[in-house]
């Protein structure tokens, strides 16, 4: 779950009277959401996806899974995909799982490096028990496609045909496109990615659920997080739908107060993912038109002795979103080892976690205060698979409204295909 903080906000923004503002304009746009006329409506199935999904299909995620994981002892899986195949993943994995201590190993071809591949290959090349999954909606994206070509290889050199073509999944079209053709030709197994959702909305679809499963990661529980979290984010009032007041104050930040970058804050490096996550919703969602907020993500302590100088003190363009969590995975409480020898006897029994929470509020405190940034602190409950879809569905509600305040298409990303056209011009020739 996600509560919206807005202590730090107050000093800036008078809250009410900015949603009071923005309602008509919110239940215009709200209400567009389920006639689905306007531009790009056609990729909105994420909003309904996780409540028709089909149960058998679920079940088959799962089978899989455990087919590889228990059958064939799989440690080791390689994640080919690119943007929203891969970030989404990561963010989920990441926040669901133990940081260092897992039972699989999951690595990712998402760049066309040739150092990073080839060193990849290099090690993957030493690993027994490896399986792929491969994601692309036509099979002709340039990184996931040449990243398939090298790491296939590896697999038939490993385990033979039949071998390799139990030991990848390609979650593509259900009906067209090059991917589809190779998962027929070579007997891969295959998931449908919805035509009407696009990749940086797709973790609701077999997309993330797929790889999470395989990850160990309780999939029901997230999609129930998906569903509550559209289920809550429903309501056409602002004052009762939490995802609206963010997506309102972002743009009131941005407008009103001339705040052209937003700063995802984090304080736990299982969050870091979810705040790149977040910066490619919004960037590929709203940088159209010369328009847009830009987003950049700050992890935290890390950058408070960088880009924390910068944000107490620099130029005031931007607002921060800080993500603050109220349970942590683990915990240690710290002892008086040392004595005071290091001058830290104030630590003795305190927790690591409280000392990181009171770094965190303390630096929310100064950038608010002294260096008067407006500063949204969004808090959640704990890190497990229910709250991370709670999340992912409601920053892409809070998304879709933001874009279309703007007055942007948030579903369609132009210009990435700009650079796709110059780079296979140039290959071709």
């Amino acid at each position: 779950m996600i509560k919206l903080n807005l202590k730090y906000l107050n000093k800036q923004v008078d809250t009410k009277n900015v949603f009071d503002e923005y309602q008509e304009k919110c239940k215009k746009i709200h209400d567009s959401f389920k006639t689905k006329k306007f531009p790009g409506s056609e990729m909105t199935g994420w909003m309904t996806y996780p409540n028709v999904i089909d149960e058998s299909m679920i079940e088959n995620m799962i089978s899989i899974s455990k087919e590889w994981i228990k059958d064939k002892n799989i440690k080791n899986v390689l994640l080919i995909g690119i943007g929203g195949s891969f970030i989404g993943v990561k963010a989920a994995i990441d926040m669901c799982l133990p940081y260092f201590n897992r039972e699989i190993n999951f690595y990712y071809a998402n760049n066309i490096s040739s150092s990073y591949l080839t060193d990849l290959y290099k090690k993957l090349s030493e690993k027994t028990n490896l399986a792929i999954i491969v994601v692309s909606k036509s099979g002709t994206t340039l990184e996931p496609a040449l990243a398939l070509r090298m790491f296939y290889k590896l697999l038939l050199e490993k385990y033979g045909s039949e071998g390799a073509s139990e030991r990848v999944v390609a979650i593509t079209d259900a009906n067209k496109g090059t991917l589809l053709k190779l998962a027929n030709k070579y007997n891969w197994r295959t998931f449908p990615i919805p035509d009407d959702v696009g990749g940086r909305f797709s973790v609701v679809s077999p997309v993330g659920l797929f790889p999470c499963a395989v990850a160990g990661i309780d999939i029901k529980s997230m999609i129930n997080g998906f569903k509550d979290a559209l289920k809550d984010t429903s309501n056409a009032s602002i004052s009762k739908n939490s995802a609206y007041q963010y997506a309102i104050l972002r743009n009131y930040l941005h407008k009103k107060m001339k705040k052209d970058v937003e700063v995802f804050v984090t304080y736990e490096p299982q969050l870091f993912y979810f705040s790149e996550h977040l910066k490619q919703l919004f960037a590929e969602s709203e940088g159209k038109n010369s328009k847009g907020i830009l987003p950049i993500v700050a992890p935290m302590t890390t950058d408070l002795h960088s880009v924390g100088q910068y944000l107490q003190d620099g130029k005031k363009i931007f607002f921060e979103t800080s993500l603050l969590l109220n349970k942590p995975m683990f915990d240690t409480k710290l002892s008086s080892f040392f004595e005071d020898d290091d001058g830290l006897s104030f630590v003795n029994n305190k927790t690591v976690f409280e000392i990181n929470n009171v770094a965190a509020v303390s630096t929310i405190e100064a950038h608010s205060i002294e260096g008067n940034v407006p500063n949204i602190v969004l808090e959640i409950d704990e890190m497990n698979p229910y709250n991370f879809g709670y999340m992912y569905s409601w920053f892409s509600k809070a998304l879709a409204m933001s874009a279309r305040i703007l007055g942007v298409n948030p579903f369609n990303q132009p210009g990435v295909e700009n650079y796709k056209n110059r780079m296979f011009a140039k290959l071709k020739k």
